[in-house]
């Protein structure tokens, strides 16, 4: 036996070291049955024994559900996802549940196996669903299956979920171009037709539209660009738009990976960033401050300690529990944006504002020619 000393015991194995069968076994660990004390010490003893250890998952499953929280995701290693799951991992780190992470690659008429599927071939004790959107059969069956089920980006008037306004986003980044005196103002986002999460890129463009419309500018669709969500698509999206005849003199950017290509993109076409080209991006992961990227700044970490809390709380049937309230959305002025030439000559002061207003904050000294119009909160 020391060659296979290595390998855990089974259950079989505790059956025959204690004289019982296995469903008997079964019973005594799960507590699911009558059990005479006698057989249920010699079964406890034969575990102590051979050091036999329950496997949480299958214990789960016998029971219906397992000790797990099924996390199903796009894109594990985008920047702002990494960012929930640390927040995440944290809130369930202390507690009984294991957490397992399904990646899902495609959009939802490519997928080989439908949410719903995955759901209920894992039979989790909680699932959250980051950055994607549920079709109707999944839904459905959500519905049916009476697990808690908490979703994040997406918006649901039927399920917990955890979401920021991001069409006021939008509007936000846009007004803090529009402050510096840009006119020309472009957009570059996810390609909605085949985006394989939620809906918050289409949402940051009509905060864009929105706020050029408010501002008497006029919303021109060569200006306006969609890619496959990542850093080289959106550079090759952003390189035509900035070799069209007249270029926008700023951009904003989805996210922060985007706004990366819209810098590739600038260098590669020798545009000087912010001279010549404004760029303001969307969440503030960690490396937007190392690159010094002017960005919209939402709490990713904080939304993936909210999910946890929230399913926790689900799944306990204790929806009372203190849930962090999120802080506002707040423009991070670093690098990327600075005033365009005609609004220095205007004035380096700002106009008064209504007091209604969110604060925009600066990673940058010089604030004296990156002071910028309070942006306007959204009704």
């Amino acid at each position: 036996m020391q060659d296979q000393d290595w390998r855990p015991a089974t259950m079989a194995e505790v059956a025959t070291d204690a004289g019982v069968s296995i469903p008997t076994v079964s019973r005594v660990i799960n507590a699911s049955g009558p059990v005479a004390e006698s057989t249920r010490e010699a079964v406890l003893g034969s575990i102590a024994r051979l050091g036999y250890h329950p496997n949480p998952m299958a214990r789960g499953l016998s029971r219906g559900r397992s000790d797990s929280v099924l996390v199903i995701l796009p894109h594990i290693a985008e920047p702002s996802i990494t960012m929930r799951l640390t927040g995440l991992i944290s809130v369930l780190s202390d507690t009984q549940y294991e957490l397992h992470i399904v990646d899902v690659e495609h959009p939802i008429q490519e997928r080989l196996r439908p949410l719903r599927d995955i759901i209920s071939q894992n039979r989790p004790a909680g699932v959250i669903i980051i950055s994607l959107r549920p079709d109707e059969d999944d839904l459905r069956r959500f519905r049916a299956s009476r697990i808690p089920i908490v979703l994040i980006d997406v918006p649901s008037d039927e399920f917990l979920t955890d979401i920021i306004d991001d069409v006021a986003g939008g509007e936000m980044a846009t007004n803090h171009l529009i402050g510096l005196g840009h006119t020309e103002i472009g957009f570059v986002g996810d390609d909605e037709e085949t985006a394989i999460g939620a809906p918050a890129s289409a949402d940051r463009r009509h905060g864009y539209q929105d706020a050029l419309r408010a501002a008497g500018l006029e919303i021109r669709p060569e200006f306006i660009a969609t890619a496959p969500h990542g850093t080289d698509p959106a550079r090759v999206a952003a390189e035509e738009m900035l070799t069209l005849d007249s270029r926008p003199t700023g951009i904003f950017a989805a996210s922060d990976v985007q706004a990366f290509g819209v810098l590739a993109a600038a260098r590669n076409l020798g545009i000087s960033v912010p001279g010549e080209l404004s760029v303001i991006g969307f969440d503030d992961i960690s490396l937007a401050e190392f690159i010094g990227l002017t960005t919209v700044r939402q709490p990713l970490r904080l939304s993936g300690e909210r999910a946890g809390l929230r399913l926790l709380g689900a799944v306990a049937h204790k929806m009372d529990d203190v849930v962090p309230s999120l802080p506002d959305m707040e423009v991070v002025v670093r690098n990327t944006t600075c005033a365009t030439a005609s609004k220095l000559n205007r004035s380096l002061l700002p106009p008064e504002g209504d007091g209604d207003s969110v604060n925009t904050v600066s990673d940058v000294p010089d604030l004296a020619s990156r002071q910028v119009r309070p942006i306007p909160r959204r009704k």
